[in-house]
């Protein structure tokens, strides 16, 4: 019996696209990368894949860079550490290069995930350590950004896991040339006014280049040998839960957001929120996860626009659930109640969409996060969305559908929201749209078929 034991082999994958120096930045050319696990008789443990390497912070483009320092006020979001860097992930089939799954705006569906599935614990250990996650913004900065003086360019080493359905399913993957033939994992990196931003909200003439850095990248993974007795099935299903991203704005007190979804077991939705002029600048927090706000171009922000009522459709009715969600404490006539407690009924849903509340271990949301008492219209220390305690400010939209994880038929019916807020405003609120459903890839000798 011991002659049919797997054994497991730990491997090292260099990216398939990198200059000779190993040194890779959205800056200087170098947007995606790409690592191949082989087409090998094995099967791969999805939960063993991390990408290694390390990450630096520059203030300028110069040659050799200068590293990013105290007085430069240079920061990220602190709650997704190295995920900032990551725009979109993709796993595909190496031998028929099919997506498998692809996850668009990787780094807004994170930041909520991160805050509702990992405790301020995780962020000063495990999260900080492999992750460079940190539990504020202030740690971040000193921790992870800047370089102290008299330490030339210190290298913030990092092995990340990569949260996604494809590689959290429970499944091992069949690496065969009969099944997938390997697997393709690519991340496409995010432009560095989309990670980085200049804390006072302005940006220093000098520092207009400010940019990150990655090295020494690899990719590291798990292989479970098949002994010649026991050959691994060419044949098979491989079940997950997939995530797909939309992208729209609003910009009234009655928004309607509508969309023909096409997915035939969605199993919940949620919405993140962050104003357009804070995205893709040096100049504020793109990542953040925000109440609406009434923005202004200039300002970046303004004042906060907080929701009043959320309606979850589908064809155009109330679905799940038959009420309205309403934010009762904006009817609270005390104003310090109004601002500074969340809204629990909103929060829940948020929280169900994610991971249901009664399976819950560890979250950083909280009434120092989850409530109305920042500011958006100024960066300014400690009253900024990015400063705020228990890792800055945190909300969403959510809401679960089916019982028993069975997932609910939009394939033919619209799926839509109606948010009523206190948006006034002509500049555009930006919303981030994550759909969870289960997908089944189907694989075979003669090829691999999606169904969802």
């Amino acid at each position: 019996m011991t002659d049919l034991m797997p054994s497991s082999r730990y491997i090292e994958i260099r990216p398939d696209n990198v200059p000779a120096d190993g040194v890779v930045s959205f800056k200087n050319g170098f947007p995606v990368l790409s690592f191949t696990i082989s087409a090998q008789e094995g099967l791969l443990d999805p939960a063993s894949v991390r990408i290694v390497g390390d990450f630096n912070v520059y203030s300028n483009n110069n040659d050799p860079p200068t590293a990013a320092q105290a007085g430069d006020k240079i920061n990220a979001n602190n709650r997704l550490g190295i995920f900032n860097v990551i725009d979109q992930l993709t796993i595909r089939s190496h031998r028929t290069k099919m997506v498998c799954e692809q996850i668009r705006h990787y780094q807004k569906w994170l930041n909520t995930y991160m805050a509702t599935t990992s405790s301020l614990a995780d962020q000063i250990g495990h999260l900080g350590e492999s992750c460079l996650i940190m539990p504020n913004s202030e740690a971040f900065r000193t921790a992870v950004i800047e370089t102290p003086a008299g330490d030339g360019y210190l290298r913030r080493s990092f092995s990340a896991h990569l949260p996604c359905g494809f590689l959290q399913s429970g499944q091992m993957v069949n690496l065969s040339n009969n099944a997938f033939g390997g697997v393709q994992v690519e991340i496409m990196l995010s432009p560095d006014s989309n990670v980085l931003f200049f804390e006072d909200g302005t940006i220093p003439g000098a520092k207009a280049e400010a940019h990150y850095r990655l090295s020494n990248l690899k990719l590291c993974c798990e292989v479970h040998d098949m002994p010649d007795q026991s050959p691994a099935e060419a044949t098979g299903t491989f079940e997950f839960n997939t995530i797909t991203s939309l992208y729209t704005s609003i910009n009234s007190t009655n928004a309607q957001i509508q969309y023909s979804l096409g997915l035939k077991n969605l199993l919940s939705v949620f919405a993140n929120f962050m104003p357009v002029a804070n995205i893709n600048t040096l100049t504020a927090d793109g990542q953040a996860t925000t109440y609406p706000s009434n923005a202004s171009a200039s300002a970046k922000g303004g004042t906060l626009a907080p929701i009043e009522r959320v309606q979850f459709l589908k064809g155009g009715s109330k679905f799940p659930a038959e009420f309205d969600y309403v934010a009762n404490i904006l009817s609270d006539p005390n104003p310090l109640i109004r601002s500074n407690l969340p809204d629990p009924q909103i929060y829940k849903g948020l929280y169900d969409a994610i991971a249901p509340v009664y399976n819950q271990i560890r979250s950083t949301v909280s009434p120092q996060n989850a409530n109305r008492g920042y500011l958006m219209g100024t960066l300014q220390n400690p009253d900024a969305y990015w400063a705020v305690p228990d890792g800055g400010a945190v909300m969403g939209l959510g809401v679960k559908y089916g019982l028993g994880g069975a997932g609910e038929d939009f394939s033919t019916e619209q799926f839509g929201i109606s948010i009523d807020s206190q948006l006034t405003t002509d500049n555009p609120m930006g919303v981030y749209l994550f759909f969870k459903a289960k997908a089944t890839l189907i694989y075979s000798p003669t090829g691999i078929q999606l169904v969802q």
